[in-house]
């Protein structure tokens, strides 16, 4: 072995037990998710849907019907948006299903980004580039006519899946097939290079529009950052793990219930969902965040209301817990002397700023009840990203025009100097 292979080596091994430590966060830094669930849409708060060419969807890897592309290896492509993929640190995620090897001294590309004299890929080949691309591997740019490649010995059997990841760290590449390094090199203290004229970023085919995937691909994630082992252990097996069960109960305001008087419910889980459908004795209700409002009728007996809840996720990249149901009866009183109705502030936890027309902004109930409302919302450094003297424009997730980070964000809501709400607040696309 020689000495910058034996480098090399002990570099990934180095990378590879380190990393394995490391915590798993598969949503950050996702710029780039496409599960292929139907359309070549983007999942990652970034949007950024691919236009299909040509490839037409087929059966995953797991028998789903419309759940992948297929390829022809000619002209069929799915082009993305490359403004948020020119970057110098970054991983590519592609599950493959390759249904002829290249022929002799050929490539097929699967995934590239760049432009003229230089991009960043991954490739099939059979001894393509001077015999330097055997099977699955990659030669990624640095510089006009400077690439290094990172390659495996032979070409993979056709007719099976299989994972391929591409990382790029601040010093190194790595390649991943199934899981496990395969090949990894320095990247000689220079950064990625995507070429000299206009980037184009493509699945299926080079940026070029040339050297095409024949095959399927299916559940591709691009990062902004270099993902771990034990992410990469997690996009690799992460469909197989059986979700855990969501534990969620609905919630009451107040413990005892007058007639005439508004009740606040809230449904709480260890998963925040997205849609939340509510029946009131059996009755559909228009609300569909976490918190219903409800009003109760004055009566001159004690009567039930029974109050069901169905909680959904929406499509995202990663595998979703089923819908879950909720149910509670509630006890109202004929209470002797019941309070006047007063106006409370009731403030939602969760919104799902997606654009699907459900859940999209953040309403807060009775705000106009609140004498000189202010309201902050703040990032995790701290930084106020939302500010509002009164509530007659609901918050739409923006900050300077684009839509925030999936996450959790601090709020505080004044009344004058008073502090009279506060807590955290989730978005989720």
């Amino acid at each position: 072995m020689s000495l910058i292979r034996r480098v090399a080596f002990l570099l990934s091994i180095i990378y590879v037990h380190s990393a394995a430590f490391a915590q798993i966060d598969l949503e950050r830094g996702l710029v780039g998710c496409y599960p292929f669930s139907g359309t070549a849409e983007d999942y990652s708060p970034i949007a950024n849907h691919g236009v299909v060419s040509g490839a037409q969807l087929t059966a995953d890897r797991f028998g789903n019907s419309n759940s992948a592309y297929q390829f022809d290896g000619y002209d069929d492509r799915i082009e993305i948006g490359a403004a948020d993929l020119q970057l110098n640190n970054f991983t590519y995620s592609v599950w493959a299903y390759p249904d002829y090897a290249p022929s002799p001294t050929t490539a097929m590309f699967l995934f590239s980004v760049g432009s003229d004299y230089g991009d960043q890929h991954i490739l099939f080949g059979d001894h393509y580039s001077n015999d330097r691309h055997t099977g699955f591997s990659h030669g990624s740019y640095l510089g006009v006519a400077d690439n290094i490649l990172c390659s495996g010995p032979s070409v993979e059997p056709t007719n099976r899946w299989y994972h391929l990841v591409l990382v790029r760290d601040d010093d190194n590449y790595y390649f991943y097939v199934n899981g496990q390094v395969v090949c990894s090199n320095s990247a000689n203290g220079k950064n990625a290079f995507y070429g000299v004229n206009t980037v184009h970023a493509m699945i299926g085919a080079r940026n070029n529009y040339g050297q095409a995937f024949f095959g399927r691909l299916d559940d591709i994630h691009l990062y902004n950052r270099p993902l771990n082992k034990a992410e990469i252990d997690a996009l690799y097996n992460g469909p197989n793990i059986p979700a855990d069960p969501i534990n969620g109960q609905l919630t009451v305001d107040r413990n005892q219930i007058c007639g005439g008087e508004p009740v606040s419910l809230k449904v709480v889980s260890d998963k925040p969902g997205s849609l939340f459908k509510w029946q009131v004795d059996d009755v559909a209700q228009s609300e569909s965040s976490s918190v219903l409002l409800l009003k109760t009728e004055k009566k001159t007996f004690d009567y039930p209301i029974k109050v069901n809840v169905t909680v959904e996720f929406d499509l995202t990249c990663f595998s979703q817990p089923a819908p879950f149901e909720l149910s509670k009866i509630l006890q109202v009183k004929n209470c002797v002397d019941p309070p006047e109705e007063a106006s409370s502030l009731l403030v939602p936890d969760i919104f799902t700023p997606n654009h699907d027309g459900k859940n999209d902004t953040w309403k807060i109930y009775n705000a106009e009840g609140v004498e000189t409302l202010r309201i902050y919302i703040f990032n995790r450094w701290g930084e106020v990203i939302y500010y509002s003297q009164g509530y007659t424009t609901e918050w739409d997730g923006k900050y300077r025009d684009k839509l925030v980070p999936s996450g959790s964000y601090a709020f505080r809501i004044f009344s004058g100097e008073k502090l009279v709400k506060q807590g955290s607040l989730m978005i989720v696309y």
